[in-house]
């Protein structure tokens, strides 16, 4: 018989390290700029990745305008107000092959608000080094405000 699941500790918001922090694809192309940042906004899209992810993109309230960099309002495909990407990791099963092996097994128990949506959304914010953008990759907490 195996032993009963640890209990999540939270930490300054964010959960410590038996998280989704273990599904990040390819973590080395995040630079962590704080560990753990809540913010608020309106859910402008959300759009399914093949590496399992999905990619929202958050229109910021006003005091969290500085976020974001002048990347994530020009290279972001499907922005327009340069939204901070917000990345729930292992939404659905990836088709990438390289990104199979970082969700084996798991399944993220996350539901994300519809599109209009204004939520408070905590986890690591990061910049992506591949892309260029400001993100919170991975979301950790999503609530309806």
């Amino acid at each position: 018989m195996s032993a009963p699941p640890s209990p999540t500790i939270m930490v300054s918001g964010c959960v410590q390290p038996d998280s989704s922090n273990s599904h990040v694809y390819k973590p080395d192309r995040l630079e962590v700029l704080k560990p753990c940042i809540a913010v608020t906004g309106v859910i402008d899209f959300i759009r399914q990745e093949r590496d399992g992810d999905f990619h929202i993109g958050l229109k910021l309230d006003s005091q969290f305008a500085g976020l974001v960099n002048a990347c994530n309002a020009t290279c972001l495909r499907g922005a327009e107000h340069g939204e901070l990407v917000v990345e729930p990791v292992c939404m659905t099963t990836p088709t990438q092959g390289d990104a199979v092996s970082s969700c084996a097994g798991y399944h993220n128990p996350i539901r994300i608000p519809p599109v209009g949506s204004h939520v408070r959304m905590t986890g690591a914010y990061v910049l992506d080094l591949d892309h260029g953008w400001t993100e919170i990759h991975p979301l950790q907490e999503v609530d309806v405000i």
